[in-house]
């Protein structure tokens, strides 16, 4: 890619990233500072590198767990579909971005979880999946 100068990758974290809970946060807030990093290193050599960062998103995961639309435990209004994330993904990789929240409901969640007490967002975070 950078000798071509040209490319994009995506790295799929999670809105969890912002959330003080356990190792998976952690891995995801990970994910999104290394592609942060490496976007500002990459993106004048035409590669970007952006963090997807999607809330709870309707795939085959749940169904093969068994857990059927609408039993996962998850409030219906949380939910995202995959091709809208997918869509909005690429939308800010192409604009350069180096974090892609897809979704006006996760970015408002994801600004409010940065500017949140973490004791509260931990409390707010035991309560999910």
């Amino acid at each position: 890619m950078l000798e071509r100068r040209s490319g994009t990758i995506l790295n799929i974290a999670s809105v969890s990233a912002v959330m003080p809970r356990s190792t998976y946060g952690a891995v995801k807030n990970w994910q999104v500072q290394f592609s942060r990093w490496a976007n500002g290193a990459y993106r004048s050599r035409g590669v970007t590198v952006t963090a997807v960062c999607p809330g709870y998103t309707h795939t085959d995961f749940h169904a093969r767990l068994g857990l059927p639309r609408g039993e996962e435990g998850i409030p219906d209004w949380l939910w995202l579909e995959a091709p809208r994330v997918v869509e909005e993904s690429l939308r800010d990789a192409g604009r350069g971005k180096a974090v892609s929240v897809p979704s006006r409901r996760y970015t408002a969640i994801w600004t409010a979880a940065r500017l949140a007490p973490s004791g509260l967002m931990a409390r707010l975070a035991a309560r999910g999946r």
